[in-house]
């Protein structure tokens, strides 16, 4: 290195530069992006309170002579802050039993395999997977008890 190269970097590290530091961190996430992380212990909650507006989507069916509210799978996914994918793995891993209804089947012809309708889930399913969403940890990854939810699904699921 040149001298003329030491003497720039000697001046350059002897000045202050604490006007180039920030002391307030405050404001300053200990994450990488812009999304906070859903598995930690200060994540808040991200299954959302049920109420009155939560689940506006329903649609009314007629069964056994009774009129009835079903609502389908993108609003259970959207309550339990998942997407419908997740829903349909945890049908088919059976982590929760299968949709008691569906739609009716589309009439024409289908790509593949029987017709079978949309899933529909009614507002006391929807609300018991709510809350045994919260009482098995399973927003917490670590502390989630997969066991539990699955025994606690299969022997309570309302009809």
């Amino acid at each position: 290195m040149s001298s003329k190269a030491k003497d720039y970097f000697h001046d350059l590290m002897s000045r202050d530069h604490s006007d180039l530091t920030d002391d307030d961190d405050s404001d300053i996430p200990d994450y990488p992006g812009s999304t906070p992380p859903r598995n930690r212990e200060d994540s808040p909650s991200q299954v959302p309170i049920l109420g009155g507006d939560d689940l506006r989507r329903g649609k009314v069916y007629r069964v056994g002579g009774e009129l009835r509210t079903f609502y389908p799978i993108g609003e259970l996914a959207k309550v339990l802050g998942r997407k419908p994918v997740t829903i349909r793995m945890w049908e088919r891993n059976g982590w929760i039993p299968q949709a008691n209804y569906r739609t009716p089947p589309p009439r024409g012809e289908q790509l593949s395999g029987e017709p079978k309708g949309r899933r529909l889930y009614s507002r006391e399913q929807v609300e018991f997977l709510l809350l045994a969403v919260e009482a098995y940890n399973l927003n917490i990854s670590k502390k989630a008890d997969w066991v539990g939810f699955k025994k606690h699904t299969a022997t309570q699921w309302p009809v």
